[in-house]
């Protein structure tokens, strides 16, 4: 009992002197200060994700036109060997000349003799070979080989509008689609 006695004395010692010793120079206001902050750890953040500018977007794109829904809206793409994608493909429709351009909203497509560029605003996206455009009516149809397989994508302006392409080369009439490219 008596270690027991001496330990005691001991710790309560040591909590006394502990709890006597100053803590350091205190403040006019002992009252907790609290603030508040929108900031996080780490480097600045853009406050306003929306308001940054993405890159301009350049390069070969086959599906250039089905990714610009405030000038185009595909209607229907039916891919594989060229008797199925071209199945369904209107009889009557006219081919797209070299040189020709269209004007939808704020885009702009120029078609080449087998390709075509799209621009909008800083974006510029190739459509690459072997590429032909026809107009069937209200419908814009692209008409895409590559690697033995054809993609046809069938699209509609975002105004409603029958396509309406203006010459940028020499005056070519639109040539109705003959049977034999089928």
């Amino acid at each position: 009992m008596r270690y027991l006695a001496l330990a005691t004395l001991i710790v309560v010692a040591v909590v006394v002197v502990l709890t006597s010793v100053p803590r350091g120079p205190r403040q006019a206001s002992d009252d907790p200060r609290y603030s508040s902050s929108t900031a996080s750890p780490g480097p600045a953040q853009h406050l306003d994700p929306s308001r940054r500018t993405p890159p301009p977007l350049r390069g070969e794109a086959p599906w250039a036109l089905s990714a610009l829904p405030e000038c185009f809206h595909q209607e229907s793409q039916r891919s594989g060997s060229p008797t199925f994608a071209r199945a369904q493909f209107p009889s009557g429709a006219a081919l797209v000349p070299a040189g020709a351009r269209l004007r939808v909203a704020d885009c702009t497509l120029d078609v080449a003799s087998d390709s075509a560029v799209v621009v909008r605003g800083d974006n510029r996206l190739f459509v690459p070979p072997v590429a032909r455009f026809f107009v069937a009516g209200q419908r814009l149809i692209l008409d895409r080989a590559a690697g033995g397989r054809v993609d046809v994508r069938v699209y509609a302006l975002h105004d409603g509008a029958r396509p309406d392409f203006e010459r940028t080369g020499p005056r070519q009439p639109l040539r109705r689609r003959a049977q034999s490219e089928s």
